[in-house]
């Protein structure tokens, strides 16, 4: 007796066929939305590298040009890790760093940034996980590229490294100048 092969599954081809864009919408969320318009108050005691008092989160925050979205907390270690290469991302004219401050005190936020450096255009504190939640953030840190509309078109989970910001958030940002 031959044996004669079944036809492949349909739905088996369509689950193997469909595994790299599974992969990739792990990394980039599937549908663009924008961020949800809200307001994080800022650390009262930060200060830019000028002195002048660093903004909270207001709801026009992301509509501003591309920001780099950190959420982070000092006492995290994998945080602390990539504040060097943040303070690096600081200085690229395409790009604004905003932090959020997630389950973390202020006043230990305030002091770790004012003991290292602040790399932030605006710091913002979720004490009520409004902001994390929208993200879907599930642990610290987390950094997502939000677009000119207020929209996150790349996210990273975990620490940054300087080649991620290489190979993939400087290439997402020179094509879309």
């Amino acid at each position: 007796m031959t044996h004669v092969p079944s036809p492949p599954d349909p739905l088996r081809r369509v689950l193997v066929a469909g595994a790299p864009a599974a992969l990739l919408a792990a990394c980039v969320p599937a549908t663009a939305a924008p961020l949800p318009a809200i307001t994080l108050p800022g650390l009262a005691e930060l200060r830019d590298r000028d002195g002048r008092p660093v903004p909270g989160i207001e709801p026009d925050t992301f509509r501003r040009g591309f920001a780099l979205l950190n959420v982070w907390a000092s006492w995290c270690p994998y945080c602390r890790s990539e504040h060097g290469l943040l303070t690096d991302l600081s200085r690229d004219p395409r790009l604004r760093l905003v932090g959020v401050v997630w389950q973390d005190k202020p006043e230990s936020a305030t002091a770790y940034l004012n003991g290292h450096g602040n790399p932030f255009h605006a710091v913002g504190v979720d004490e009520a996980g409004v902001l994390a939640r929208a993200l879907r953030q599930r642990g610290v840190p987390g950094s997502y590229l939000v677009d000119r509309d207020g929209r996150v078109v790349l996210r990273h989970a975990g620490a940054m490294t300087a080649d991620w910001a290489r190979d993939v958030l400087k290439p997402r940002l020179s094509a879309s100048i």
